[in-house]
């Protein structure tokens, strides 16, 4: 796909104003400095626009979808906007890339700069073969049974965050109905995290399309579950918070359309909190997920 249609001036006027809807910093040298630093390669990417309704938010423009030769990682590095100092996440990041092809992500808080690098695996993982790499946290290694169980033993994609010193695991994309919410019950008592309110469980039902866990160095345990559901900017579940209004409802997006939103409830044992998600650009039907699978329908 191409975001052609897209200039540098478009995205940071949009950015701004995403920013501004969400009481949100930003920075137009960071995202500057970014697009500079992927230039030629983030125009090809597909782009999405989040935030959360933590009291202290960030807005982030996250670039998916970048090809395997796209060098994201080094284009960040000799830009001086990704820094490596010795710290685990660095081995894993090398033990994966050495694992075998992936696709790759970068996103970007609007207001401090690089977060996040997605390593995105097209043809899944097993959790065997996950435990393998080196520079893991050693709370993966707890919850290999879980995450085996939850996952159907296929792992699509890692999340390497260099801002908040945690990763993030996904499991493969599940066809609506596989995660009842019995399921999503057992999974939060499983990692010790709060449970789901009936609200909550109302807006994913039986849609939640994938389960994604967080874990850090530092500590044991599980810090975040997050389950996710797509919806159309027309039936988001908008009561469950006003700031996923208030994102929802005036979310700049670039035509034609239909434009997707995401919406992601993550727990951990002290709480609860939403994130969302604008397809910035619309997903197009060429897109496929790991596994070779479509994007989760909007509901």
């Amino acid at each position: 796909m191409t975001t052609a249609v897209v200039t540098p001036a478009r995205l940071q006027d949009d950015l701004s104003s995403y920013a501004s809807l969400v009481n949100a910093p930003y920075d137009p040298s960071v995202v500057s400095g970014v697009l500079d630093a992927l230039a030629g390669v983030w125009p090809s990417s597909w782009l999405a626009v989040r935030t959360t309704t933590k009291a202290e938010r960030e807005v982030s423009i996250r670039f998916m979808n970048l090809a395997a030769d796209a060098d994201p990682v080094g284009r960040l590095r000799r830009a001086g906007l990704l820094r490596f100092d010795g710290h685990p996440r660095e081995r894993l990041l090398e033990s994966v890339l050495a694992a075998g092809p992936v696709m790759y992500g970068v996103d970007v808080a609007v207001g401090t700069g690089v977060q996040k690098i997605w390593l995105v695996i097209p043809e899944l993982m097993s959790v065997e073969r996950l435990l393998s790499l080196r520079g893991l946290p050693a709370a993966v290694h707890e919850y290999a049974e879980h995450l085996r169980r939850w996952t159907d033993d296929r792992i699509c994609m890692i999340a390497l965050d260099f801002e908040n010193g945690t990763m993030n695991i996904y499991g493969q994309v599940f066809q609506p109905g596989r995660l009842e919410a019995a399921d999503i019950a057992t999974v939060l008592s499983e990692v010790g995290a709060v449970p789901a309110g009936a609200a909550d469980l109302a807006a994913l039902e039986s849609a939640s399309y994938t389960i994604y866990w967080t874990f850090d160095w530092e500590r044991a345990g599980v810090r975040r579950v997050c389950f996710p559901r797509r919806f159309t900017r027309e039936n988001f579940p908008v009561r469950l918070d006003p700031l996923l209004a208030k994102f929802v409802a005036g979310a700049p997006l670039v035509e034609p359309g239909p434009h997707g939103f995401t919406l992601y409830i993550a727990y951990g044992p002290g709480g609860r909190y939403y994130k969302v998600q604008a397809d910035y650009v619309a997903l197009g039907a060429e897109i496929r997920l790991p596994g070779n699978v479509e994007v989760p329908r909007t509901h």
